[in-house]
C-alpha cells in the first residue's frame, strides 16, 4: 500500500494494533478536526485501511519500525545541524586559506 509522509505519521500517532478501533478512531477525528484538510486526511486513511483486513497488524508493526527510524533519523540530522552551528567560530572562518 502506497501511503504518504503525513498518513504514516497520522498511523504512527493514532493507530494501534487493532485494526477496527483504528480505523474507528481516524474516521471519529476525522469528524471532530476543524480542519477540513485534516479531516479529508483521516476519512482517506481510514477507508484506505478499512480493506486490509488480516493483514494489518503486520502492516503496523512495519511502519512503526519504519517510523521508528525515521524520527531518530530526523532527531540525528537536526542535532547535526545544531552542533555545526557554531564551529565556524571555533576553527576561524570558512573562507581562510
Amino acid at each position: 500500500m502506497k501511503m504518504n509522509i503525513m498518513e504514516k505519521k497520522a498511523l504512527y500517532t493514532f493507530g494501534c494494533p487493532n485494526h477496527k478501533a483504528t480505523i474507528a478512531r481516524l474516521r471519529l477525528l476525522a469528524a471532530i478536526t476543524p480542519d477540513p484538510a485534516a479531516g479529508k486526511l483521516f476519512c482517506n486513511l481510514a477507508a484506505k485501511l478499512s480493506g486490509m483486513g488480516e493483514m494489518y497488524r503486520c502492516f503496523f508493526y512495519t511502519l512503526r519500525m519504519e517510523m521508528g527510524s525515521y524520527y531518530d533519523a530526523e532527531l540525528t540530522m537536526k542535532l547535526a545541524e545544531v552542533s555545526t552551528y557554531d564551529m565556524e567560530g571555533d576553527y576561524g572562518e570558512a573562507d581562510e586559506v
